[in-house]
């Protein structure tokens, strides 16, 4: 397990890096295009990964589902590529259309050509996404933590260059935004972490079907996670939008510990047989709602502090939208690994029905309390809607698994097994430390 503690550590090490390119380039974003204006980009984004996440088909799920066919994973691997950019191309034409017919207009966006140069993104962020699932099912962890972290260095260079230049438009930031996000898949590439030597065209079909299967439960959780966007534009216009995303993306950050450890994990998950695999859940499921539960709180108390200082009085406002959002995305967090396992059962049902009746409770109490509350309404209804779906899924890993809901909370000694693990992972120390086995 000294390994896996090793992995975790690098992995939080590049995504922490990351963070702190993130929280620079956002911040220099909202300063330089002020609320209104990073709403608009912020629309344009939402609607191109929207198309993203629409037209990826749930690959990278049907890659997990497949990938315990051993025999299987060689043309998965070179599948990858081929098919993200087929998907990705269809797709980002699609949104496109599909916005010139409703009009740009309908979502505070200015015109049409904000959307043509934000869907480029489409297929590079599919192969990326679907290159990353491989190179992880592989256990190249590190050249996953790599890839990210030249995405960030990319995007935060680019923007404060153009900041210091006062060149940063709504334009600008998108082009940017779009060319970093090929910057992981380059990576990739040139390591040859995700690449196969042979293509399966039988199997392409086999990996779109099986996805398909499944697309209905992603789909609704990114739903889940972005129609408010769509739902506050509507009501509420671009300057609340530029408010309300910066703290769902501040929010965001408090899942990156149990994101990492989840990620990690991926590969004992879906590799170990369905007994070994429901006790690593079990496992580290209570190492990661107490990382969900401390990012949470360190947000909490940071957020006051972090907002007005990094992004400026004008966003204010967006502290007490983190405080309300933050119990939902650390709910999600902790439960990252019971709907992985979920998955590893190959029964779209589990995975499909608990999204989808989330996002039908997000979507009726925000059509209930974004007219009240605005902003707020919106933040309360997504946060309740996010502790539903995790509640939902853990519920579903204690029944398929017969194993007790409540052996997944954590005790006073993982706590202590946490930290002792933490402590002996700082560099200098002399053994070796790891998850324990609880």
């Amino acid at each position: 397990m000294a390994d896996t503690a090793r992995q975790v550590l690098g992995m939080l090490g590049s995504r922490a890096a990351c963070v702190v390119l993130s929280v620079f380039t956002s911040a220099v974003i909202a300063r330089s295009l002020e609320p209104e204006g990073r709403g608009v980009y912020y629309m344009a984004v939402t609607v191109a990964t929207t198309a993203t996440m629409l037209g990826h088909l749930s690959g990278e799920q049907a890659q997990s589902a497949l990938w315990t066919d051993a025999g299987r994973r060689e043309a998965l691997a070179g599948n990858s590529v081929p098919l993200a950019l087929v998907l990705g191309t269809l797709s980002g034409l699609a949104a496109t259309a599909l916005v010139a017919v409703i009009g740009p207009e309908t979502l505070d966006l200015p015109g049409q050509y904000l959307v043509m140069v934000a869907c480029l993104s489409v297929p590079l962020s599919i192969a990326s996404n679907y290159t990353a699932n491989i190179a992880l099912l592989r256990g190249h962890v590190r050249v996953a933590n790599r890839s990210m972290l030249a995405g960030g260095l990319a995007q935060c260079a680019a923007v404060a260059a153009l900041s210091a230049g006062e060149r940063l438009s709504v334009v600008a930031a998108l082009i940017v935004w779009v060319a970093a996000g090929s910057v992981p898949l380059l990576v990739f590439t040139a390591v040859g972490a995700a690449s196969g030597h042979r293509r399966d065209l039988k199997l392409a079909r086999a990996t779109v079907a099986t996805g398909a299967r499944y697309h209905l439960g992603p789909a609704s959780v990114f739903l889940l996670l972005n129609a408010d966007i769509y739902m506050l534009s509507a009501f509420a216009g671009a300057r609340e939008v530029g408010i309300y995303s910066l703290a769902v993306g501040l929010a965001g950050y408090s899942r990156m510990l149990a994101d990492v450890v989840s990620q990690v994990m991926l590969k004992r998950q879906f590799n170990a047989s369905d007994t070994e695999s429901a006790d690593v859940t079990v496992r580290i499921t209570r190492y990661t709602i107490l990382l969900a539960l401390a990012s949470a709180l360190a947000l909490t108390l940071a957020a006051p502090v972090l907002v007005s200082a990094v992004y400026g009085a004008a966003y204010t406002d967006a502290v007490p939208l983190v405080m309300l959002l933050a119990p939902g995305v650390m709910a999600l967090g902790a439960s990252r690994l019971p709907s992985a396992y979920l998955l590893r059962l190959r029964r779209a049902r589990l995975v499909v029905l608990p999204s989808v009746i989330a996002l039908a409770v997000n979507i009726a109490l925000n059509v209930l309390l974004i007219p009240v509350w605005g902003a707020a309404g919106c933040a309360l209804a997504s946060s309740l809607a996010y502790v539903l779906l995790a509640a939902f899924q853990t519920r579903l890993f204690a029944r398929m698994t017969g194993i007790q809901a409540r052996k997944l909370l954590p005790s006073p000694a993982d706590l202590l097994a946490l930290l002792t693990s933490a402590r002996l992972c700082v560099p200098g120390k002399r053994a070796a430390a790891s998850l324990p086995p609880g």
